[in-house]
């Protein structure tokens, strides 16, 4: 089983300082193994995301493109 979490950082993007939101994917034995940063600067949408991921068993490994995608789809 995998759990994922969000987490949240300080980001500066052109002079201007921002709150991100990403996703932080760890095994059973609490170990982390992988990492999506800066999705969104909307703390429910990386929750809903993480929700997604471990309702779906959403193997580590896809973490990053799901996140791409995530991105990708949240733009439109």
């Amino acid at each position: 089983m995998t759990y994922y979490r969000i987490f949240e950082e300080t980001r500066i993007s052109e002079g201007t300082e921002y709150e991100a939101y990403g996703v932080a994917a760890f095994n059973e034995s609490c170990e982390l193994v992988a990492v999506a940063p800066d999705i969104t600067s909307v703390r429910e949408k990386a929750h809903s995301l993480a929700r997604l991921c471990e309702r779906h068993n959403l193997s580590p490994c896809h973490l990053n493109d799901v996140a791409e995608d995530f991105i990708i789809s949240d733009r439109y």
